[in-house]
C-alpha cells in the first residue's frame, strides 16, 4: 500500500488566490461548501484508498472537530493513521518503531479539521472546477508550488465531501474516497490517541 503518497500529499496544501472564470460565482460556491464544512462537526464511515500503481485498499474513518481524525486500514494492512489535535502519525501494528509523526497544522485535512473554516478569506483555493454533478476545489501551496496539489470533491443535490485527491511532485495519484458517511455523532476524545495506538501493538 503507498501510505507514504497518502501522508506525502498531507503536506501539499497552502494559501493561494482564487484563480475561477467569475470570481464573484467563486465566492459563492466557497461560502456555500464552507457552510456545509462548518456544519459538519464530526463524521465517520467507510474509505476506499486508489494508489497510482493501481492498488488499492479499504477502511474505516472518524473525524471530529477541532483536530482529530483516524484512519484504520482493513487487514491485511496493520497502518492506523491518527491526528491528535497536535500530530500525525503513521502507527504500524506489526512494528516496535515509534510511529511518523507530522505537524497536523502543516497537513491539508488541517483546512477541513479545523474549528472554523473560511476558505475564500484564507486564500486555500486556487480554482474551481464546477459540473452538474459535483464542484471540486483545487489547491497548491503558494510557498512551495511544486509540493503537489490537493483536489476535494463534492457531490451536488445533496452537497457532500466525497473524496479528495493528492497529487506529489512526480505526478502520483492517491485517491481518499469517502465510500459512506454519517455526520455529527458523538465521538469520544480518546480514540484519537496516538499513544493509546501505539499501546494497541
Amino acid at each position: 500500500m503507498e501510505r507514504r503518497f497518502f501522508i506525502a500529499g498531507l503536506g501539499a496544501l497552502g494559501a493561494t488566490g482564487l484563480a475561477t472564470a467569475g470570481r464573484a460565482q467563486g465566492a459563492a460556491e466557497l461560502e456555500r461548501i464552507d457552510a456545509y464544512l462548518n456544519a459538519m462537526r464530526s463524521a465517520q464511515g467507510r474509505f476506499v484508498q486508489f494508489n497510482s500503481d493501481g492498488s488499492q485498499s479499504a477502511g474505516q474513518y472518524w473525524l471530529r472537530k477541532p483536530g482529530l481524525m483516524k484512519f484504520e486500514y482493513d487487514a491485511p494492512h496493520p497502518h492506523v493513521i491518527v491526528a491528535d489535535g497536535t500530530w500525525v502519525a503513521v502507527v504500524d501494528r506489526n512494528s516496535n518503531d515509534d510511529p511518523h509523526r507530522y505537524p497536523v497544522g502543516r497537513t491539508p485535512l488541517n483546512l477541513i479539521l479545523r474549528d472554523r473554516i473560511d476558505l475564500l478569506n484564507t486564500g486555500a483555493v486556487q480554482r474551481i472546477r464546477k459540473s452538474p454533478n459535483q464542484t471540486t476545489l483545487v489547491a497548491v501551496d503558494p510557498d512551495d508550488p511544486d509540493s503537489g496539489t490537493l483536489e476535494m470533491v463534492f457531490s451536488e443535490n445533496p452537497l457532500a465531501l466525497t473524496q479528495w485527491v493528492t497529487t506529489n511532485p512526480q505526478g502520483q495519484r492517491t485517491t481518499i474516497q469517502l465510500a459512506s458517511m454519517e455526520q455529527n455523532m458523538d465521538l469520544p476524545r480518546n480514540m484519537f490517541s496516538i499513544e493509546q495506538e501505539v499501546l494497541r501493538r
